[in-house]
């Protein structure tokens, strides 16, 4: 390829997400106005939080050379642990505390899910598709279990402090939803610290390039792929907490198909297929171009099948340049 060539397919894989994001947003300004006011804007930032979360996550599993297909079942289970903890130990203990404390459990539980299922996938030997497909219907099973079916309901009277991940602040006159904002950011800084500067990214980056090549060469294979399983678990657990806290009710119906908007963002945001290539702030942008297209066309009277072909038309559009970008690779080799 030309060196202009080259330039050009640098700069797609870095900031293509980011142009789709500008021109989606660029069209939708022209056939609603209103998305571009900055109420608008913000609600559409925090509405991409879960999803970008759990996005994370999923990048260094389809990094690694798998998927999990469990993360909205774990999300689910999540919620139902917090909103079922919440009351209880706020009767034992001060308010405050007794968030912290169904906090931590609730991230402990998603890092517990996310380790049944790297044991499954490195011990046991099952295909991932099957494996964590079989532990998500587990997880959302065991779910429905330990709530007898119904939902968890938090009362806002009596537990206030519930409402904190999904609470609006005021700042220079406008409403923003900062704490769910401010942890979407925290965990891709530190997925992305993690990614660039640490053994961990670089194995998991070995492992879904060639993994046979890197037990060869004495990476933790399995270790590595438990805990990118840990870490999924984590994120979905994060994302769980945010949405428990804006409908202030865990329950098994909750994060129905969350699973298929992560991987899509994840792919979107340009994270290979074929493992040994992520973008872990490609999967943020890419979950921001969810939101924003739902947000559009809700604003325009759309309804949900459109939102879904017009994703699928920009995750199919996205694909297609890789794609080409792949083709013209393999004729200059």
């Amino acid at each position: 390829m030309s060196k202009r060539a080259n330039l050009f397919w640098l700069y797609w894989e870095r900031f293509g997400i980011l142009a789709i994001l500008l021109t989606t947003l660029g069209i939708f300004a022209f056939l609603t106005p209103e998305i571009i006011a900055i109420d608008k804007l913000l609600g559409v930032l925090s509405n991409s939080t879960t999803v970008a979360i759990a996005a994370m996550g999923m990048t260094y599993a389809i990094c690694s050379g798998g998927f999990d297909l469990s993360v909205g079942s774990i999300a689910a289970l999540c919620t139902c642990v917090w909103a079922g903890l919440l009351p209880i130990l706020s009767v034992v203990t001060t308010p405050l505390v007794a968030l912290i404390l169904a906090t931590l459990i609730t991230i402990i539980v998603g890092g517990i899910c996310g380790l049944l299922n790297g044991l499954a996938v490195t011990k046991l030997k099952i295909v991932t598709f099957v494996a964590t497909l079989s532990m998500s219907m587990i997880f959302r099973s065991l779910a429905q279990t330990i709530t007898d079916g119904k939902k968890q309901m938090i009362q806002f009277a009596t537990n206030p402090e519930a409402k904190i991940f999904a609470q609006n602040f005021e700042i220079f006159g406008q409403s923003v939803n900062l704490v769910s904002i401010s942890m979407m950011i925290i965990v891709f800084v530190v997925g992305y610290l993690l990614y660039r500067h640490t053994r961990f990214g670089v194995y998991a980056r070995s492992v879904g390039s060639n993994e046979m090549s890197s037990r060869t060469s004495g990476i933790p294979v399995d270790f590595t792929l438990i805990m990118v399983f840990v870490l999924t678990g984590v994120t979905a657990a994060l994302a769980s907490l945010i949405q428990a806290s804006r409908n202030m009710q865990g329950s098994t119906l909750l994060f129905q198909g969350f699973e298929l908007d992560v991987i899509t963002a994840t792919i979107l945001g340009g994270t290979s297929l074929a493992g040994g290539k992520g973008n872990i702030w490609g999967s943020m942008v890419a979950a921001i171009l969810l939101a924003l297209v739902r947000s559009g066309l809700n604003m325009m009277g759309a309804v949900e099948e459109y939102q879904r072909l017009a994703i699928g038309g920009i995750l199919l559009l996205a694909l297609t340049i890789s794609g080409i970008q792949e083709l013209i690779k393999e004729k200059h080799k």
